[in-house]
């Protein structure tokens, strides 16, 4: 089946940190940026009970590298059955299956890659790309990869790799753009060279039946252009510049889901 651009706006699912604003590994390109917008575990109520239904689990990685969603298992199991609720778990880089989540995860969403070198100088750690992989795809709860393009100070590193590995377990991808961010070790880095960009996601487009550009886009002119140059090789879309109106409200994997079990495309592998 063919299917046009969708677009998406993810104001409809509420971030959610499990570890407020502050997390351990101060990596190089977030530095804790990223949660501090994000809501706490005790504002879900609240937020579910104005007739929010989508939320993103997430949060600081401790040391086992993951988020600590473990000790909040029965507060999330909760508030699921009582309002009705969608989660999709940004759960960190687990390196067994995370059998709690089946039944609870609607998805789960996580980074990957290919060059445990080029991880490590972004995170401070890195994990056997294929025990990642085993762990993720052993856990029963639909999962879609990102791979942030440029994440190493706005370089193409490891991403081709990455993604000739992911196509071999997956059929749908996101991919975000680095952002360089403010208070970080990489803030004075730029964003990638749009050419590069617009190379990964024709790649992308080659080799998954589902492609999204996802919400972390630098700003501006830049994101402008980005759209204009990758629209082609996307199926969906997060935050568009030139239409107003959403086909969808929430985070893209949940859109990514929706079409691989519709038979959009083929279910993940």
């Amino acid at each position: 089946m063919v299917i046009g651009l969708i677009f998406v706006d993810p104001s409809g699912t509420i971030p959610v940190s499990l570890t407020n604003h502050t997390c351990k590994m101060n990596c190089a390109h977030c530095g804790g940026h990223y949660l501090l917008h994000m809501k706490t575990l005790q504002e879900m109520e609240k937020f579910a009970q104005e007739g929010y239904k989508s939320f993103l689990i997430s949060g600081g990685l401790e040391k086992d590298l993951l988020v600590p969603f473990r000790e909040h298992l029965h507060t999330l199991w909760e508030l699921k059955r009582r309002y009705g609720l969608s989660y999709n778990f940004h759960v960190g880089f687990p390196l067994s299956p995370l059998r709690e989540l089946e039944g609870l995860a609607d998805v789960v969403s996580f980074d990957f890659f290919a060059d445990s070198k080029i991880m490590r100088e972004v995170y401070g750690f890195s994990v056997p790309p294929l025990q990642l992989l085993n762990a993720i795809v052993q856990t029963n709860v639909p999962a879609i990869p990102h791979v942030t393009v440029g994440i190493h100070e706005g370089r193409i590193t490891h991403e081709y790799d990455a993604l000739e590995t992911l196509s071999g377990f997956f059929n749908a991808v996101v991919l975000n753009v680095f952002v360089p961010t403010q208070n970080t070790r990489f803030s004075n880095a730029s964003p990638p060279d749009l050419s590069e960009v617009r190379k990964i996601f024709e790649y992308a487009s080659e080799k998954f039946d589902l492609v999204a550009l996802g919400c972390m886009q630098p700003r501006g002119e830049y994101r402008r252009l980005l759209q204009e140059s990758v629209r082609d090789f996307v199926r969906v879309m997060v935050k568009p510049v030139f239409r107003v109106q959403p086909d969808f409200k929430g985070c893209c994997s949940f859109t990514l889901v929706k079409l691989l079990k519709t038979g959009v495309a083929k279910d993940v592998r």
